[in-house]
């Protein structure tokens, strides 16, 4: 699961109702830096109980791949798991894919290459590097063998020790979600694996993604996105997110992970790769990103000479990861970057955007690049 903090509770109560694990034979060496290439037999025994659990639940319901538009999602993502499971550690796992018809944010993967997408999650990524980035985590939970480490390290624990942490863990809505999942399908749809495991994951996707030709930057988009979403929207839908919001720590993971290994971070180009532009309308002419409106000017040729300049400023300050937070004003309106200047507004700015001060002029500006930054953090896009 691309999850995010730790969550024991329904590992810990599942353990005392669900049949006893499958366990991994003396000769099944769970080695996460030499792993076997296919699927190890108490895997496969693993996944299908997972599966045959989790689609029995009535809850339970899959896309109806008889509408051409549910057929070709599957048939994108199908393609999306097949080019990252071969650039994995374990290329033999024969993945199989299958898309929930459900409205939450979710994903995850059970141990022998099933691996199960939300429908949500399809309509929430901004992009295929999104998209490819959830997947390649839960590939990396194969890779890794966390499924097979984490019940190992389990059964370290005593029935005694796990019904009290159970009981004392026990209620709200998350106590009463424990009864939905067996312990098989637990072991990817709620991934008791901890934060360490999960960076493993995060770390692998890294790799997977540089093999498979994704770009790795939109791991962390991602989860900056899902933080973002949960902060505005806190009652929205994320399936197992909900519980797992992004990490910061994680996300710093990825980063120095991928300058360790010299990979650019270009979470821009996640984003869409949108630039900005000047627009020549009637009166004015507009720096623009798409729809949004940033700055505007008189219509002269020093106003479209100042328009063009502060465009190609903002656009190499936007390749280089450009931060809300570097956005500042002085007290003659002077927008600045970074500490650069962009753009500062003359006496005929002041009348075309309606203000009394230069100072007004470039708060309205601030107030602008306020609703880009925005609006990149929810949609991944400006």
């Amino acid at each position: 699961m691309f999850v995010y903090r730790p969550f024991v509770l329904p590992l810990m109560a599942l353990c005392l109702m669900a049949p006893p694990l499958v366990t991994a034979s003396r000769a099944e060496k769970l080695d996460p830096n030499n792993p076997p290439k296919g699927v190890l037999p108490s895997e496969a025994k693993m996944g299908d109980e997972g599966v045959k659990q989790f689609e029995s639940d009535k809850t339970t319901k899959m896309l109806d791949l008889k509408v051409p538009a549910n057929k070709a999602l599957q048939e994108k993502v199908e393609l999306m798991v097949k080019k990252l499971g071969a650039a994995t550690t374990r290329p033999d796992i024969p993945y199989t894919v299958k898309i929930v018809d459900n409205t939450d944010i979710n994903a995850f993967t059970l141990p022998g290459g099933h691996v199960y997408v939300f429908k949500g999650l399809t309509d929430f990524v901004s992009s295929d590097d999104e998209l490819a980035g959830v997947l390649a985590h839960e590939l990396g939970h194969n890779a890794r063998l966390h499924a097979l480490r984490g019940q190992a390290k389990s059964k370290k624990l005593s029935l005694i020790s796990l019904a009290a942490m159970a009981a004392m863990l026990a209620g709200g809505q998350n106590g009463a979600n424990v009864a939905q999942f067996s312990q098989f399908a637990l072991l990817g749809a709620m991934n008791g694996y901890g934060v360490n495991l999960e960076k493993e994951a995060d770390s692998s996707a890294v790799d997977t993604m540089q093999k498979a030709g994704y770009n790795p930057s939109a791991l962390v988009t991602f989860m900056q996105r899902l933080q973002a979403q949960e902060m505005r929207r806190p009652d929205i839908q994320l399936g197992i997110f909900a519980t797992h919001p992004p990490s910061d720590e994680r996300a710093e993971a990825v980063q120095g992970q991928m300058k360790r290994e010299n990979i650019p971070y270009t979470p821009r180009d996640v984003e869409g790769g949108a630039v900005f532009s000047v627009a020549d309308k009637a009166d004015r002419f507009a720096v623009v990103m798409n729809t949004l409106t940033l700055l505007e000017f008189v219509k002269t040729d020093d106003g479209k000479a100042r328009a063009q300049g502060a465009a190609t400023r903002l656009n190499d300050l936007w390749k280089t990861d450009l931060k809300a937070y570097e956005i500042a004003t002085t007290g003659n309106g002077t927008l600045t970057g970074r500490g650069q200047t962009i753009a500062t507004p003359s006496a005929e700015d002041v009348k075309l955007n309606g203000v009394q001060t230069p100072a007004q002029v470039g708060e309205k500006w601030a107030g602008n690049f306020s609703r880009l930054f925005w609006r990149v953090q929810l949609n991944g896009k400006a």
